[in-house]
């Protein structure tokens, strides 16, 4: 008897520490999804492109995955630009899959999307645009 209590209220808790895991944003879905992504890109820019564009030996994942593929795509002597390019590439894949996240959790960032005339991905396109590096 003791046990069954005690596996009845085992759900519950489950339950309970997965609904504190789930991101507390604002009630304005266009912000939220525009600073989820803003925070995205500078974090990348700082950790990832800037060390990779001043030559700096990758201590990071992301700074091994971006050589690797600016290497790959442009040869060993790729300057700026074509840093610039393959950088957009990978960190538009982090921006939407954040974005993606965003959207599973946020309410508001839900009914923004729903509400908007352009789809989800239209969304994440633009603000992915917005955000690249230049």
């Amino acid at each position: 008897m003791r046990m069954n209590r005690t596996f009845a209220s085992f759900p519950i808790l489950a339950l309970l520490g997965c609904a504190a895991s789930a991101p507390h944003l604002g009630n304005d879905g266009a912000a939220n999804m525009d600073s989820m992504a803003k925070s995205v890109a500078s974090d990348y820019r700082d950790r990832c492109f800037e060390p990779v564009l001043a030559r700096k030996v990758p201590d990071e994942m992301c700074q091994f995955e971006l050589f690797d593929k600016a290497e790959r795509q442009w040869g060993t002597t790729f300057g700026a630009n074509e840093l610039k390019n393959s950088a957009n590439k990978l960190m538009g894949n982090m921006i939407e899959k954040e974005l993606l996240k965003l959207l599973v959790y946020d309410g508001p960032s839900q009914r923004y999307v729903a509400s908007n005339t352009r789809s989800r991905f239209e969304l994440i396109t633009m603000l992915k645009d917005k955000y690249r590096i230049r």
